[in-house]
């Protein structure tokens, strides 16, 4: 009982200074995202109150048209960071900016349509209102809660390079073609085809780049149990983009500046990334589903640490092996199955409150991770590789405070905790 007195005040302090530095951090979050969203309406601003002539007249059109290609690829980064953010903003901008209920027929451009904008809309205030509620929402509802963000942002990622893409490409094909014929009637020029196509090209990737290395943020935020680390993940984006905006409201060509090291990093991430997204896609998928594995199956499993042959992150499928366990999977999804001999001496089942880990106690090296879908069957799975169940220090803590307040009111503690977080 001494035991527990000393815990429980230690752990009052964590929680209550956890939730002040979420509750602190909050507000500079919110700041963040709204001055990136603001400030990327900023070029448009700026366009739709020049006059044309002003650009038909201008002595030499190559500057202007290489700023519409520099504001092209930091847009096209921005969009890529947070699409749904920016989506919104730019549709209720060109909303406004067209005349809004009362534009002519036809005159909205189809982000900004009120059939397409007021429901991303209303899931983007639902988005907003989840992260500012998440510290006081318990653990395993806010991790459904996350896997339904994380799927909801591939969709409107989807869906907003469909709407605002082509018309970047656009612009920028004709920016490029006004340098090729040499005048400065941009708005009046078709695009060559060739043209349009390296740069629709060369703008597919990199969204496609960039998108898939920040939404690693969405998917660190599935696999993360604490509240505090969300929002700092969450407000890392939301510094970036308003750093890239704010560059893009001062000159397309700093925008342009620091898009480029962000590209270039993006390009270099892309494959870890990816394939930690892919974990995170199936431990949402399993949370949200509520999906059962057979344990004497083979089991789709992750790599979980570097040196055993394969990437880490690698998803593949293990079955138990004379030596440990034996893993096979395809290099890149698409090449020949390979398979290899993870050896293990000592396995001990790491048991997590969202995943599980098969770790080697003899090495003391992490094997591969389990997906939530083990989780109701980890005595049996345990018992197919040859491992023990251990608890990891997140469920060993939940079950501690769930018996010293069972002691305190006289209660027996459940046997078993409820599944929350990676231990």
């Amino acid at each position: 009982m001494t035991h527990f007195r000393n815990i429980h005040p230690v752990v009052t302090s964590l929680v209550g200074s956890t939730r002040a530095i979420v509750c602190r951090s909050m507000p500079h979050l919110a700041l963040a995202l709204l001055v990136g969203a603001g400030i990327f309406l900023a070029p448009e601003a700026i366009a739709a109150e020049t006059p044309a002539a002003t650009v038909a007249s201008a002595p030499v059109g190559r500057e202007s048209d290489a700023a519409v290609i520099s504001a092209g690829v930091a847009k096209t980064t921005g969009l890529a960071i947070s699409p749904l953010l920016v989506l919104v903003a730019l549709g209720w901008y060109d909303f406004l900016r067209v005349g809004g209920f009362d534009a002519a027929p036809g005159a909205l451009p189809i982000h900004a349509n009120p059939w397409i904008l007021i429901p991303f809309t209303l899931i983007l205030g639902c988005v907003i209102a989840k992260k500012f509620a998440s510290p006081a929402v318990p653990l395993p509802i806010r991790k459904m809660l996350d896997a339904a963000e994380y799927v909801e942002a591939k969709f409107s990622a989807l869906i907003a390079a469909g709407l605002l893409l082509p018309t970047i490409v656009g612009a920028m094909a004709a920016a490029a073609g006004s340098d090729a014929a040499g005048t400065t009637q941009v708005a009046n020029l078709i695009p060559d085809p060739l043209i349009y196509a390296l740069i629709l090209g060369v703008v597919v990737g990199i969204f496609v780049s960039v998108w898939i290395t920040f939404h690693v943020i969405d998917a660190l935020i599935v696999l993360s149990p604490f509240a505090i680390v969300d929002a700092a993940l969450v407000a890392l984006r939301g510094s970036v983009l308003a750093v890239l905006g704010l560059g893009l409201l001062i000159s397309p060509f700093l925008g342009l500046a620091l898009a480029i090291p962000l590209i270039v990093t993006s390009v270099f991430f892309a494959g870890w990334c990816i394939r930690l997204d892919l974990f995170a896609l199936v431990t949402a998928g399993d949370l949200l589903l509520r999906r059962t594995a057979d344990p004497y199956r083979p089991a789709r499993v992750f790599v979980a640490a570097r040196g055993c042959g394969a990437p880490i992150r690698t998803m593949g499928h293990a079955v138990p092996s004379a030596r440990g366990a034996r893993f096979s999977y395809r290099p890149m999804f698409v090449f020949p199955r390979r398979t290899i001999d993870i050896p293990y001496s000592r396995p001990v089942l790491v048991r997590g409150a969202i995943w599980s880990t098969m770790r080697d106690d003899a090495s003391g090296r992490a094997l591969f991770a389990c997906p939530p879908r083990f989780n109701g069957v980890a005595a049996s799975f345990a018992t197919h590789f040859g491992a023990v169940e251990r608890d990891g220090f997140l469920r060993r803590g939940w079950r501690e405070l769930r018996t010293f307040f069972s002691a305190i009111f006289g209660r027996t503690a459940a046997a078993t905790a409820v599944p929350a977080a990676n231990g």
